[in-house]
């Protein structure tokens, strides 16, 4: 992230690869979760000129998740996807500040996890509508324990705004939504665990395209190894250990469809490296090339134009998919 890695998915068509991907490496409900999120950053305001569509669908931000969770099912891919778009575009707002983001909200995102299914403020901008919207379709399928550790990083968002740290952290928690097996309270204790977690973040917040990259995952291996070895020691029951193997096989695909996405599509594109190596997503550029602020209050949606057909006007320019 970064939740997502820290590299970003090209503004241009990926390269074709020069060879097939492993059978089993992509999602098979790749197609389902693009038309969602196609349909969800249209309906909650992230996207919001024909361009921005465009430049969208060419970035093909659900490849990034069909790679990094391959065996989550067709619903949990939708809304893994959905959220690493929506870490993409707040990454983009930590980036590229204006001095706005309080100013319109950004310290308010945390009141969009209400932890007990609580409501929410009104949104006010479209990054909170649309955290509003994918905490609703995630939350309920997690236990209390998950909420409260998945809203406490954006506690801690709200107060540093630690961009990567934030991702890592954030892409541990949906691993596990992704597979569908949470960790136990014991098995997270596990001084094996913390160390599982060092080696994560170390993986997701490095560019993949650096050589030392393979270095990371190799070292994150070793550490799951070391995990669930530690767990079967501590003789957990046999629902915490399988927990624990699910949750390590689900963390190595995370790792190995990162580094597979880098070298399959690289985060070469259209905009030029800024220093580190950032090329901006860019999802936010209206027709006229000007960035459009996604922290700013969206404007009420035009009246319908009369049509010359007898119809009411196009369902997009109603403000309807």
């Amino acid at each position: 992230m970064s939740l997502v890695p820290s590299y970003r998915p090209p503004v241009t068509d990926l390269p074709e690869p020069e060879s097939e991907p492993e059978p089993g490496r992509v999602s098979p409900h790749i197609d389902e979760a693009a038309a969602f999120t196609d349909r969800w950053v249209r309906r909650t305001g992230l996207i919001q000129s024909f361009s921005a569509q465009r430049r969208f669908r060419r970035a093909r931000c659900v490849d990034l998740a069909a790679w990094v969770a391959p065996q989550a099912t067709c619903p949990r891919l939708q809304r893994t996807a959905a959220w690493i778009v929506w870490f993409h575009v707040l990454d983009d707002r930590c980036r590229h500040p204006r001095g706005e983001e309080y100013a319109f909200g950004f310290g308010a995102l945390p009141d969009f996890l209400p932890t007990d299914g609580g409501p929410t403020p009104p949104a006010r901008t479209a990054l909170q509508r649309a955290l509003a919207d994918v905490w609703r379709m995630t939350a309920p399928a997690m236990s209390p324990a998950w909420r409260e550790r998945f809203a406490a990083r954006f506690r801690e968002l709200a107060d540093r705004r630690p961009r990567d740290a934030l991702a890592a952290g954030s892409a541990l928690d949906l691993v596990e939504y992704a597979c569908g097996y949470e960790l136990p309270p014991s098995a997270r204790e596990l001084a094996s665990f913390r160390a599982v977690s060092g080696a994560a973040s170390a993986v997701l917040s490095r560019d993949g395209t650096e050589p030392e990259a393979e270095e990371f995952r190799d070292a994150l291996r070793d550490a799951l190894h070391g995990f669930t070895a530690d767990a079967a020691r501590a003789g957990l029951p046999p629902a915490a250990l399988s927990a624990v193997s699910a949750y390590a096989h689900a963390l190595t695909l995370w790792a190995d469809g990162r580094l597979a996405w880098a070298l399959h599509g690289g985060p070469a594109g259209a905009a030029a490296p800024e220093p580190g190596g950032h090329r901006p997503l860019l999802l936010a550029d209206d027709v006229t090339g000007v960035p459009v602020d996604l922290l700013r209050p969206r404007r009420p949606a035009p009246p319908p134009v009369p049509s010359t057909s007898g119809g009411a006007g196009t369902a997009l320019h109603r403000g309807r998919e």
